[in-house]
């Protein structure tokens, strides 16, 4: 039986510390950054704007256009805060992007910052442009007017949404990015995106003037100075998103430490945040959890080995959270698998061979492999992921397989929040305030207005897209329209949200069990090896069988992918990686251990491709 822990105080929950973390880099980039920016901007103008004003006017003028950049660089940084999230919307196809993507209250909210934000963007650039003196001319000013008013803010928040980019992308090969790093990379895409963005609305704006002031152009000048204003515009909004995706994307690590260590009991601290329901809280536990596993500094996994205060749960349960984290992957794939085929014939793969297995019981482990660094790699033939079958020789001696949750540790109770409990100590602290929403909770109208968008995109779901709305009394059905537009990159985003947060699960316990078996032989990280590579195996399975699946086969294609990998295959690929690199450190001990078949036969495929 488990040994009671130490109760921790809320201070020393893992979500209340990152909060924490971040509201000093999200109060960095609001005064610092933009700031610096701001006044940056604004004395260059002074420096470049109409030599007609004196130097005292110029002067003048800078402490004006100082507060209108201010506040529209506040208005997206807010903005931005308010939608921020770390996974996927889960849309699987075009047209569910468009419709779940703008028909929402996400979508009027942003248009609105984007039309205020160009207002006060186009009152600090006017003088520059000489954009002043043109306004004399009737038609020029009303072609001003929809510019700033309704094209240029709704132009960039189409590409905004449309692209999803609320959502903060990481690397797992990165632990901490700095911001300064970032946004220096990120300037010329800056550079190019806008200038993207300008092209096409001044091709696209002539058109839209005949529409509404039948006046198909302005003057070659008039044409240009809205051109600019617009790049302007479009390069002060892009320059904001990207500061402050540099500052949320920081990474595990807060002045050089993992986040944890702010804590006196980093590790117990860790484990509140691999059980968070919050998904920012839970990928940045991961991530360090990562981290930690991978390091050079085997003090950083000490703790993870020696327990301390008679805490000897901490391996357990960080074993708990990966295993769980793992399974909920295979059985959303599997799932999906499962009513594809119901409503529409599922093409066997014909690369499958079944004497993949052959000579099970030749002795596996313990053999000198030789292993090819450049021999195994994506483009080899891929493990099938056919469902697992049980022996007919009687009753096996290895783990069964009918029960897909036999891996997981149910002797650990939770909470009604999804954190560990022991007896009756709570393991994790109340919520922080620092990710609730602030824009869309402050009116009733607001409110009323998304549970009326919500509602309506429901129905419309429910009727096209029946595999959207899930059901626990019967399995999703995929509609005539899902099957015909259906992408597999982006079904492969829905049905793994979090897919960086599995990547880092599968990387910490790869680097666990390989530095474990030098670091701390004898314990029980040693000893949880059969455990993990069943999971893995499984993973390899169902991740597999839905990386060999082609939509394409049975339709044109209408996904505009190119040759890019969809998450599952790239989350498949680290499986395979994961499994073979903990088969060959423990290559030896492999021999003295009940595994289950299928391990086997993984384990024999894997080496066999090493050896090719």
């Amino acid at each position: 039986m488990l040994d009671a822990p130490i109760p921790l105080s809320s201070r020393y929950s893992y979500h209340t510390i990152f909060g924490d973390i971040c509201k000093t880099r999200f109060n960095h980039l609001a005064t610092r950054m933009s700031l610096i920016f701001t006044v940056l901007q604004a004395v260059l103008l002074a420096v470049v704007s109409n030599r007609s004003s004196s130097n005292l006017e110029r002067a003048l003028k800078v402490p004006l256009w100082v507060f209108l950049l201010y506040v529209s660089s506040l208005f997206i940084v807010v903005a931005r805060k308010n939608y921020l999230h770390v996974q996927y919307r889960g849309y699987s196809n075009l047209l569910e992007v468009i419709f779940g993507q703008l028909v929402c209250m996400r979508a009027i909210v942003y248009e609105s910052v984007h039309l205020v934000c160009s207002f006060l963007i186009s009152l600090t650039y006017s003088d520059v442009l000489g954009l002043g003196t043109a306004v004399s001319s009737y038609t020029f000013s009303q072609c001003l007017l929809l510019y700033v008013w309704v094209l240029v803010p709704t132009l960039y928040t189409l590409q905004h949404c449309l692209f999803d980019l609320d959502r903060l992308s990481f690397n797992f090969e990165a632990h901490f990015q700095p911001p300064q790093q970032y946004i220096n990379a990120s300037l010329p895409r800056i550079i190019t995106k806008s200038a993207i963005m300008t092209l096409s609305l001044g091709f696209v704006s002539p058109l839209i003037f005949f529409l509404i002031y039948s006046c198909w152009w302005v003057g070659f000048v008039g044409h240009l100075q809205l051109m600019l204003l617009s790049f302007c515009i479009f390069i002060n909004l892009e320059f904001i998103n990207i500061a402050f995706n540099a500052h949320m994307s920081i990474g595990c690590l807060h002045k050089g430490k993992p986040i944890s260590s702010l804590s006196s009991t980093p590790i117990e601290t860790l484990l509140t945040g691999l059980s968070s329901k919050k998904p920012f809280t839970k990928f940045t536990a991961f991530q360090e959890l990562s981290f930690r596993a991978t390091s050079a500094d085997a003090s950083l996994r000490v703790p993870i080995y020696h327990t301390r205060y008679r805490n000897t749960h901490i391996w357990p349960v960080i074993l708990s959270e990966c295993l769980a984290t793992l399974q909920e992957t295979n059985e959303s794939v599997t799932n999906y698998l499962k009513s594809l085929e119901n409503s529409m014939k599922l093409q066997d793969n014909p690369n499958y061979s079944q004497t993949l297995y052959d000579n099970v019981d030749e002795k596996l482990f313990g053999n000198k492999v030789a292993v090819n660094p450049a021999g195994f790699s994506s483009s080899q033939s891929r493990f099938p992921g056919s469902p697992p079958v049980l022996s007919q020789n009687g009753p096996s001696r290895k783990i069964t397989l009918k029960d897909d949750n036999v891996l997981l540790r149910r002797n650990i109770p939770r909470d009604e929040r999804g954190g560990f409990t022991y007896g009756s100590k709570n393991f994790i602290s109340a919520p922080h305030a620092f990710d609730e929403p602030i824009i869309t909770q402050e009116t009733t109208l607001l409110k009323l207005t998304g549970a009326l968008l919500r509602a309506a995109r429901k129905q419309i779901n429910l009727f096209f897209f029946p595999s959207a709305i899930s059901s626990q009394d019967q399995q999703p059905q995929v509609s005539i329209i899902e099957a015909w537009c259906i992408s597999k990159r982006r079904q492969a985003e829905k049905l793994v949200p979090q897919a960086v947060c599995l990547a880092e699960c599968i990387i910490s316990l790869m680097g666990l069990l390989i530095n474990a078996i030098e670091e701390d032989p004898k314990g029980g990280v040693v000893s949880s090896v059969g455990e993990v590579l069943k999971c893995l195996e499984r993973s390899v399975g169902a991740l597999g069988r839905f990386a060999d699946w082609h939509p394409e086969v049975n339709r044109k294609s209408t996904d505009t992918d190119g040759e890019s990998p969809d998450v599952i295959s790239i989350l498949y690929d680290l499986s395979v990686s994961a499994f073979l690199e903990i088969v060959l450190k423990y290559n030896v001990l492999l021999n003295d251990l009940y595994l289950d078949d299928d391990v086997v036969k993984l384990s024999k495929w894997v080496l066999s491709q090493c050896s090719e």
